[in-house]
Order: structure tokens, then C-alpha cells, then sequence
């Protein structure tokens, strides 16, 4: 299993190659030692990967499956289309237009059918490929999003001097 995660010591994302027995992960940047939960992985009926049933950074057992796929590049796929297909159509050729946004639309659909998924924890971030999805693990969800979301700030806020104690 491949483990992305991002480190509290420096603060930066490592990516390394965890194995079931391991207890720790290393960042590549400062050496800082990250303890990590024994993998709690189940083996799935006919499936030779094994499923991840909680975050062994964080232990939280809410975790969403996404494209392994970069948003930043799948953004700027759709740009250049948009960028090219106005310039085409500025010079008055519609059909190079509409073929263009196409091409972009085709590459897109390519893509998403060749790129694999990977497991996220909402709480930590931390990615995990090369392992199964459980059946109780599903797609991005905005609320359980959200909730992590207002639970950090609220952590950031109290952490952080207020203004009249300066």
C-alpha cells in the first residue's frame, strides 16, 4: 500500500510505501517519526486487495474514494479546450470549435476510464493506493466534509492569540 500523508512536525506531504507490520512512517523531509495505527485491513471476498477499514494516521474510519487523478491538470485540460475553442471560433470556424471541445470532452471521458481510484481520510487527508474499497466506504460527501472542515477551524481558532491579548 502506497500511504500520502502530510507531516505534523514540518507540516509537508510525504508519499512511501507502507507494509502491514509497520508502526511508523517516516517524512522524507525533516526525519520526524509518525506513529501509526497497526493497519486494520479485511480481506474481501474474492478480492485479492485488502480493504482499509480506518485511517491508520488519524484512526477516524470516515474515508472517501476519488480519482487518483491531479484536479489541477484535469483543470487545466478543460482551459486549454475552452481557450483553443474560443480561438477558433473568434476566426469563424465552428466546426474547429465544436471538434475541439470534443476532443477535450473525449480526452477527458479517456482519462477518467484509465485512472485508478484511491482511498482519502476526511479528517488527516492522509491518500491510500493499492488497496480495496468496503462496501460502507463511498464518494466525496460535503457534509462529513464540512463538519471536519468547521471542527479544524474552530481548533485553529482557539489555538491563535485573539486580538486584545497582545
Amino acid at each position: 500500500m502506497n500511504v500520502t500523508f502530510s507531516c505534523g512536525h514540518c507540516s509537508k506531504t510525504t508519499r512511501q510505501t507502507c507494509e502491514s507490520g509497520q508502526e511508523q512512517l517516516t517524512c522524507f523531509h525533516c526525519q520526524q517519526r509518525q506513529p501509526i495505527q497497526p493497519l486494520l485491513l479485511a480481506a474481501a471476498q474474492g478480492d485479492p486487495k485488502s480493504i482499509l477499514t480506518c485511517c491508520p494516521v488519524c484512526t477516524s474510519e470516515e474515508m472517501f474514494i476519488r480519482k487518483n487523478f491531479s484536479q489541477r491538470l484535469g483543470l487545466l485540460i478543460i482551459v486549454i479546450g475552452f481557450i483553443a475553442s474560443s480561438i477558433a471560433w473568434y476566426y469563424y470556424r465552428p466546426y474547429l470549435s465544436y471538434g475541439i471541445l470534443l476532443a477535450s470532452a473525449l480526452v477527458d471521458l479517456l482519462l477518467y476510464q484509465l485512472v485508478g481510484n484511491l482511498l482519502q481520510c476526511y479528517r488527516c487527508h492522509s491518500e491510500y493506493r493499492g488497496v480495496g474499497f468496503g462496501p460502507d466506504q463511498q464518494g466525496f460527501d460535503l457534509v462529513i466534509h464540512e463538519r471536519y472542515r468547521q471542527q479544524e477551524a474552530r481548533l485553529a481558532q482557539t489555538a491563535s492569540p485573539k486580538q486584545g491579548d497582545r
